[in-house]
């Protein structure tokens, strides 16, 4: 892998860490009606994107889509495990565009909140098993992802 892709796999981790973040403070939030359809959208990008720097990282191309399931498919291409995670990825397809808009207003229970991200914590713990340590760590600066990647420390 060159620096560019190994770059992108980490731009693709830090996104999704972000979008979990945020789910993680909207969840922790003392507030009487928190936006739960917010957390559920963010755990559907955060598995979204982990999914992607996989297929980044094989050097996969993928499609221009928010179905986890396709995406999924395609990673069980590369690594046959993945069947193992489809089904519970393919739960969060619908908080990718559906959820969004008022035109089918649908607010998740606060289980389903909890359960959205409880998947995407599995997911993200499936991906980063099987992609190089030194990339899933997205608090390092960039300095020290060069160095691991020359093998120069």
């Amino acid at each position: 892998m060159n620096a560019t892709s190994s770059e992108l796999v980490r731009l693709w981790l830090e996104k999704a860490n972000n979008d979990l973040k945020n789910a993680e403070i909207i969840l922790a939030a003392q507030t009487e009606w928190p936006p739960l359809d917010t957390v559920c959208f963010h755990c559907q990008q955060a598995v979204e994107k982990l999914i992607k720097a996989y297929l980044v990282y094989h050097g996969e191309k993928f499609p221009f889509t928010h179905n986890l399931a396709d995406l999924v498919a395609i990673c069980m291409q590369v690594d046959e495990t993945f069947a193992t995670i489809q089904r519970k990825a393919e739960t969060l397809t619908p908080f990718a565009v559906e959820i969004r808009y008022p035109d089918d207003f649908y607010m998740p229970s606060i289980e389903e909140a909890n359960e959205a991200y409880a998947i995407a914590i599995e997911v993200k713990a499936f991906v980063l098993a099987r992609i190089d340590e030194r990339l899933s760590k997205t608090n390092d600066s960039d300095d020290e992802i060069r160095s691991a990647e020359s093998g120069s420390e």
